[in-house]
């Protein structure tokens, strides 16, 4: 087998735990944690709920649980509402390059997986280490921002991610992985069009990925071939669906597979809402602290941020000073600078109903405004936030890159804090406790279904 697609199968067939350096096991342990934070905070949200509700009319069966869970379910409908609860807070990893959430869609088909085939800890940290990796450097390949014509990354990228580490769980030969890869092109999907009105499509996406992930695999595993040159080919994946360019970067997705890693440049979030304002909610923050404002103080705000976040992030200005539902504020700028200065915080709590419709948020949200920001590129997310006061002064302040990006990581203690917060209330602090204990020695576990069967309530 030659091309894109062989070489990267061949190299999730044969890569080993034993291969790969601690740093990136470490970091990788710390994601798989950091999701499952994630994800238990978000089970119990109405969108949550609908999703479960809609997976088991069309998907009975048995044999596998949701995070969380005790219920039994089939491992389609887990794999979807894994993935829907990951995205529901918007507060899972982000690949800051491609704009990808590159760890949520491997998680949503690997944790049922390991947990009904009892699978070793090590296993699921190889599948989610191929998964995201090679999804990273997908997004890598094309220069252009997938976001721009219409497309979301995580959405399109995700099902292959998913392919990848099911497989390697599944032992699999290259082979067969090529084929299923070769299926999973023409089960990428996802259009950005709930941008534009806060609509709940965008939260499924990672569900519809991870479904469509397995049922790639499936394809493959009953002899059912798949295009080889699913990514380079004259038809490939790229040049369909971003047409019109010649300078694809097609070296980025295999070229240094196993000594530079991509993963390494993954970012865990600290606040539930697009990684492209984290600056500002920390710079509002620290103002707010820092010269003890109040909301009556302001008469403006001005926030720099990246051109590039515009269409998506500040703009059409009314919408964005008005957000039609939760997740509509979490790509609202001017909400998002709003609440944090008004409530001070932006946890697992931020973004509801009542903040969107508070007339004191909403007055501040007015007087947001933007202007870009050249600091901000590619591979650094950074913002500033300055503030006109009543009595005259103008304070201000910035970060050049964002908490939990490799230039500014979050630590061990910091993930661990955030999956603290994330599970007051649906774990009992025992049961947070022995869960972080058993994630954080994952690679010493020989088998993981205690381990999630303990998340259970």
């Amino acid at each position: 087998m030659t091309g894109l697609n062989a070489r990267a199968a061949a190299w999730v067939a044969a890569l080993s735990l034993e291969d790969v350096p601690q740093a990136v096991v470490e970091s990788t342990k710390l994601r798989i944690l950091d999701l499952v934070g994630v994800m238990l905070a978000a089970r119990q949200l109405d969108l949550v709920v609908a999703a479960k509700r809609a997976a088991l009319a069309v998907d009975q069966g048995a044999g596998a649980r949701i995070l969380g869970d005790a219920e039994d379910v089939s491992p389609m409908a887990a794999a979807f509402v894994n993935g829907v609860m990951t995205a529901a807070l918007e507060f899972d990893d982000t690949h800051i390059e491609s704009f990808i959430h590159p760890t949520a869609p491997v998680v949503a088909v690997a944790f049922p997986e390991c947990q009904r085939r009892h699978l070793s800890g090590r296993a699921l940290i190889e599948a989610v280490l191929v998964g995201s990796e090679l999804t990273c450097r997908l997004g890598l390949v094309t220069p252009v921002r997938l976001h721009t014509l219409g497309f979301h990354p995580t959405a399109v990228f995700g099902v292959f991610g998913g392919v990848y580490g099911l497989a390697k769980l599944r032992g699999h030969g290259a082979g067969l992985i090529a084929d299923a890869i070769g299926a999973a092109g023409s089960l990428s999907a996802g259009i950005n069009a709930s941008f534009e009105d806060g609509s709940s499509t965008k939260m499924m996406h990672v569900g519809m990925a991870a479904t469509g992930a397995m049922r790639a695999l499936a394809l493959a595993e009953a002899g059912i071939s798949g295009p080889r040159p699913v990514f380079d080919g004259r038809f490939g994946w790229f040049r369909s669906h971003v047409q019109g360019r010649d300078d694809l970067r097609f070296a980025a997705f295999c070229d240094g597979l196993g000594e530079v890693w991509e993963v390494l440049n993954i970012a865990s979030k600290v606040h539930p809402c697009a990684f492209t304002m984290m600056p500002h909610i920390e710079c509002a923050l620290v103002l707010r602290e820092q010269h003890g404002i109040r909301p009556e103080d302001l008469v403006g705000v001005t926030c720099r941020i990246g051109q590039r976040s515009f269409a998506t992030m500040c703009e059409p200005v009314a919408d964005k000073r008005r957000p039609a539902t939760t997740w509509h504020g979490r790509i609202s700028l001017q909400h998002t600078v709003a609440e944090a200065l008004v409530r001070g915080r932006m946890d697992k709590d931020a973004y509801a109903e009542a903040s969107l419709r508070d007339p004191a948020i909403n007055a501040i949200a007015d007087l947001v405004e933007y202007e870009d920001d050249p600091g901000t590129t590619a591979t650094r997310s950074g913002g500033g936030v300055a503030v006109r006061l009543r009595d005259g002064r103008v304070v201000s302040h910035r970060i050049d890159d964002m908490r939990g990006t490799r230039a500014n990581p979050m630590a061990e203690a910091d993930i661990l804090a955030k999956f603290r917060a994330n599970t007051d209330g649906v774990l009992t602090p025992a049961q947070a406790e022995r869960a972080a204990e058993g994630f954080l020695r994952l690679d010493r576990l020989d088998d993981v279904a205690s381990l999630f069967h303990g998340l259970a309530p």
